[in-house]
Parts: C-alpha cells; sequence; structure tokens
C-alpha cells in the first residue's frame, strides 16, 4: 500500500504542475483551434523536413490538424510513422527528438491514451481532498477510475489503452529518454517537453507494474483491479509492484532526462528522498 500511495502521489502531483504549465497550456489551446490545416494526401509522400513543417513542432507547439491529418487513413499513418521513425535514428540527436517528439504524440494519439493522460491531472484533488482515499482498496480505486477514464470508454478500450502505453513507455519514450541522456539535453528548444513528460510519467508506471495473473495482460489485469468490488481483495491481488520498480521514476537516466528538460528536476530531488 506504500508503494501505491507514493505512486499515486507522484503522478497527480507531477502532471498538475505539468498540466498547469504556460507552455502546456498554450499548447493545448493551439491544437483546440486547429489553426494550419493539413492535407493528409501530402503527408503520405513527406520526407521528414516536410513532416516537421507542417507540424509546427518547430514553432512550440503540435497542430491538431496535423495530427488528425496523419491519422486520417492506414495509408498516411504508416508513411509518416515510417518515415519517422528512419528520422527518430538520425545522427543529428535535433533531428532525432523532434521525429521522436512527433511519434510520441502521434502514437499517443493513435491509441486513444491522450485522454487519459489530460485526466491525470485531476487526481490532484482527490488525493489532496480531505478524504482520506486508499488506492489499494475498491472504494479507492473506483474513486481513481472515476477520475481518471471517460465514461464512454469500454472495459475492453480501457485494456488496449493501457497496453499501448506500456509499449510506448517501452519504446518512444524510451528512445527520446535515451536521445536526450546520451546527447547533452534537448537539442531543440521547441519541443514541448512538459507535454512529453505527463506522458512518459503514466507510460512508465504502466510499463513498471506487472499482472498478479500472468495470463493476462497488464491492461486487463488493470481493468479487473479497477472494476473489483470484493471487499475481501485489494490492488495487490491483481497488480504488483516489482521491488524497487517505482525507483525508476527517479532513477532511470531517460526519465531523468525528460524531466530535467521539462522543468521538473527539483520536484523530482524532493520526491525521491
Amino acid at each position: 500500500m506504500k508503494h501505491m500511495k507514493k505512486l499515486a502521489l507522484f503522478c497527480s502531483i507531477l502532471l498538475t504542475l505539468v498540466m498547469g504549465s504556460c507552455d502546456a497550456l498554450f499548447s493545448n489551446k493551439f491544437q483546440e483551434l486547429g489553426l494550419g490545416q493539413v492535407d493528409s494526401a501530402a503527408l503520405a509522400t513527406a520526407n521528414s523536413e516536410t513532416l516537421f513543417a507542417q507540424s509546427g513542432i518547430n514553432s512550440g507547439t503540435i497542430s491538431q490538424s496535423f495530427i488528425d491529418a496523419a491519422l486520417k487513413d492506414d495509408t498516411t499513418k504508416a508513411a509518416v510513422v515510417a518515415e519517422l521513425s528512419t528520422a527518430a535514428g538520425d545522427t543529428d540527436p535535433k533531428v532525432a527528438q523532434t521525429a521522436q517528439a512527433l511519434l510520441i504524440e502521434i502514437k499517443l494519439q493513435d491509441t486513444g491514451a491522450k485522454q487519459v493522460v489530460n485526466n491525470m491531472g485531476g487526481l490532484l484533488d482527490l488525493f489532496m481532498s480531505d478524504d482520506t482515499l486508499d488506492p489499494s482498496t475498491p472504494a479507492g480505486m473506483n474513486a481513481i477510475i472515476d477520475t481518471l477514464v471517460p465514461p464512454d470508454l469500454s472495459d475492453g478500450d480501457l485494456a488496449k489503452v493501457l497496453n499501448d502505453l506500456k509499449d510506448l513507455a517501452n519504446n518512444e519514450v524510451k528512445d527520446f529518454g535515451t536521445n536526450l541522456s546520451t546527447n547533452g539535453g534537448l537539442q531543440n528548444d521547441n519541443i514541448d517537453t512538459a507535454s512529453i513528460a505527463q506522458t512518459a510519467v503514466l507510460a512508465t508506471v504502466v510499463a513498471t507494474l506487472t499482472p498478479a495473473d500472468p495470463s493476462v495482460s497488464i491492461g486487463e489485469a488493470l481493468v479487473a483491479a479497477l472494476n473489483n468490488t470484493d471487499e475481501t481483495k485489494n490492488f495487490g491481488d491483481f497488480v504488483t509492484v516489482p521491488a524497487g520498480g517505482l525507483d525508476s521514476l527517479t532513477t532511470d537516466a531517460g526519465l531523468t532526462a525528460i524531466f530535467n528538460a521539462a522543468g521538473l528536476n527539483e520536484l523530482i530531488t524532493k520526491l525521491s528522498s
């Protein structure tokens, strides 16, 4: 239970601060306005330099119109992801980081995980309320799911979202953090690292946890835990935290590099003490 409380508090405090940053709010507002309409067909044959320009990432944000166009159909999506994946391995760290940041946002929205990530900020109010919340109990988990999960998201869709977040943590987020760590930090100051940090936390948390039943995915195990109403069972009956697993949130070099780039290094130091 100690681990669960540390985990939940870490996520809620960090993500609320991240989502409250001016950069993140500006980025979200820019996306809501849908500035800069993008031709989906043109993206399918575009090189990485054109994709960067069309996305708006080098002006401090990623246009929602670009994301919508990139995900309009499977052919365009595959072409854009393939081109950005190639650029993500570029020897120029600025090019690679820019491509990796775009891939994270595209895959986040393609999986539907953006809805859950955006709801993480609401956990702060939940954990700072007068009512003591115990995440290991059915009542506590019900409160968390009511805050986190959009009401129109089915159990199956939520399990897929959580599994996709795990994949994102083990691939695109990991690659971006490794790039920052090995190349002296952020090389493109226009990348919204605050947004990436909030994604990195939730994705890494999911990837850190393991299902108590090895025959199910972590997404299925988390959904079962969130739906549990049996007072004789707690979170640990469905999902376990490996010994020292949560330490990666404050000691992993890649994650630390992402947090530092987002200006959260002092917060990480306090939370790891």
